[in-house]
């Protein structure tokens, strides 16, 4: 439950509103008050269109609704405005008071506390999120590392606002694919044996076959059933020994994925085995669900899920003529033990090039009795490519082919803190150009440091005036004092921050969140360069007013410092 300022103003126009419409004798029973950010700061805190969205319901002119609860405003005397004034056609700019703030600047103030306050446990339903769940088939790319990037900076947010959020993290390790690994691992096999065997046709050629095939040789050796064979019994053994290879190979890379994941500051609370869905039956009982509902029917030996009842473009197999299940099957398994599992609400990020899977797999839980949940509920993010740039121009990746930019290699060129910033600093649903000599510059012109040099500046202010950061400077009338010299904007701005959590949470546009740390910034950069700021010259002059900007920057201090946490960066004291 949301109780911003914003939200607060929300609900003070809309008794205004009803007080002005019962004067009038209209019958009004309209939904929650609009209220906006003007252009300019210097056009008001808020501003809201309410009076042109009553013209019709009023039967009158906007700017004459608007007079109106202008007027109603000014009559009350506990109105929290300095000023309300009516522009254009009808717009309402809304001036707060800066008394209201009072309780930010007394002893008791506690930020972590304050902004708890703010968001009350949720009454929403808990959610699952799903991110990254690339293939355990070789090291984790760099859309990989955009998605979790993307995944764990919307659940901190999602959590900061008060919602119940359990991250998974789903293991494709079944099928087809585990057999092509550890084929290429067996084949590595002979090679390394010298033995002569033509490469599988899709199997993955990646160097990091070979690191991996010596870990794994190194814990348990080749069985003796698998003795090395001739030449022309090559391709059975690659066959044979491949059974053996895969399930150990996805162990080992699953582990490197987890480790560069946590390296990455990425969190999960489970990783879920697609092999556990076929194991205990639960694929074969969801197909046995979807015959029963007649959502699938059989055609040349293969069954088709009846896709295009619900969007697709054409209708999908689920079980191949030969009896095995498709990958979607086991995705549609997947998704009804969410549901099973209790969740309502359920996100999934998933990369580029799988939005005709939306509909697909939307369309399979509605048929399985979720009905309106599964299209309402069940969101689907896209992460789109990520375009590396070294020296101004592309760096190539191919996965297939082994010549590709890994999570890893990222990890070991460029600070995670730096990666994940830029990696969430445009829409995800968007292709991002990830400039690699701009993450490596450790100045001001680097984003990240920017925002935290900010937030390092204010503690050496401190250090500077004589004070601890914890020093008391509460008094009622600070607020008073916040006036002029960019120290109110700077002020008010830094309130925005819990209405941009809201916001995030319930969006999940999490590329706001660095866009307005950054304008965060770039506003106490302003308010610290006013000569009228300068609180060492201050102290001596106007000690209040000093204390009040003191008491202002620490407030900004925690706000960058708790924005910078939600995207899984830290905020030094000193740099």
């Amino acid at each position: 439950m949301e109780i911003t300022l914003r939200k607060m103003i929300a609900n003070y126009m809309g008794e205004t509103v009803r007080k002005v419409a019962g004067s009038l004798g209209v019958d009004y029973t309209g939904t929650a008050v609009r209220v906006d950010y003007p252009p300019e700061y210097s056009m008001g805190h808020y501003a809201t269109p309410v009076a042109m969205e009553l013209a019709r319901a009023f039967r009158k002119s906007p700017k004459e609704i608007a007079g109106l609860l202008k007027e109603s405003i000014e009559k009350d005397a506990k109105n929290p405005f300095e000023k309300v004034s009516v522009e254009g056609p009808g717009f309402i700019n809304l001036f707060l008071k800066n008394s209201i703030l009072s309780s930010l600047f007394q002893k008791e103030f506690s930020f972590d506390n304050w902004l708890s306050s703010l968001f009350r446990a949720s009454r929403e339903a808990p959610v699952i999120f799903e991110y990254v769940s690339a293939n355990p088939t070789g090291p984790l790319n760099i859309v990989s590392a955009r998605a979790a990037a993307v995944g764990d900076s919307i659940s901190r947010v999602m959590k900061r606002a008060g919602l119940s959020v359990f991250r998974e993290y789903y293991v494709n390790d079944y099928g087809n694919q585990v057999r092509l690994l550890g084929i290429s691992f067996a084949w590595r096999y002979l090679e390394k044996n010298s033995i002569a065997a033509e490469f599988p046709e899709e199997g993955y050629r990646g160097e990091y076959i070979k690191d991996i095939l010596e870990i794994i040789l190194s814990v348990e050796p080749l069985p003796a059933e698998l003795a090395l064979p001739s030449p022309r019994d090559a391709g059975e053994w690659l066959e044979r020994a491949g059974q053996w290879f895969g399930p150990r190979g996805v162990q080992r890379i699953l582990e490197t994925q987890k480790k560069d994941l946590s390296d990455f500051g990425a969190e999960f609370d489970s990783f879920f085995l697609e092999s556990s869905l076929h194991d205990d039956g639960r694929v074969q009982a969801v197909f046995e669900i979807l015959k029963d509902r007649g959502a699938v029917y059989e055609q040349e030996g293969a069954w088709f899920f009846r896709s295009t009842d619900y969007g697709d473009d054409k209708d999908r197999v689920v079980v191949r003529g030969d009896g095995r299940p498709t990958y979607l099957l086991a995705d549609i398994a997947y998704h009804y033990s969410k549901m099973q599992r209790g969740y309502k609400k359920v996100f999934d990020i998933w990369g580029p090039d799988h939005h005709g899977y939306i509909a697909r797999l939307s369309g399979a839980l509605t048929a399985l009795g979720f009905g309106a949940q599964a299209l309402e509920e069940f969101k689907v993010l896209i992460v789109q490519q990520v375009n590396l740039l070294e020296g101004g121009k592309p760096v190539v990746m191919s996965k297939r082919l082994g010549q590709f930019q890994t999570m890893r290699d990222l990890l070991e060129k460029i600070p995670p803190e730096v990666s994940r910033f830029f990696f969430v600093t445009r829409a995800q649903s968007t292709h991002l150009d990830f400039d690699l000599e701009l993450a490596l510059n450790q100045s001001s012109q680097n984003p990240v440091y920017y925002i935290q040099y900010a937030h390092a500046r204010i503690h050496s202010i401190f250090r500077e005036a004589g004070f601890s950061f914890d020093a008391d400077f509460s008094s009622a009338d600070l607020p008073a004092h916040l006036t002029g010299s960019h120290r109110d904007e700077l002020l008010f701005f830094a309130l925005r921050f819990p209405e941009e959590i809201f916001e995030i949470a319930h969006n999940r546009e999490v590329q706001r969140l660095p866009v307005y740390l950054t304008d965060l910034a770039t506003l106490f950069t302003k308010f610290y360069h006013a000569k009228e700021n300068r609180i060492k010259d201050l102290l001596s002059s106007d000690p209040v007013l000093a204390h009040a900007l003191l008491a202002l920057i620490r407030f900004v201090s925690f706000t960058l410092r708790e924005g910078l946490s939600l995207l899984g960066i830290s905020a030094p004291e000193k740099m």
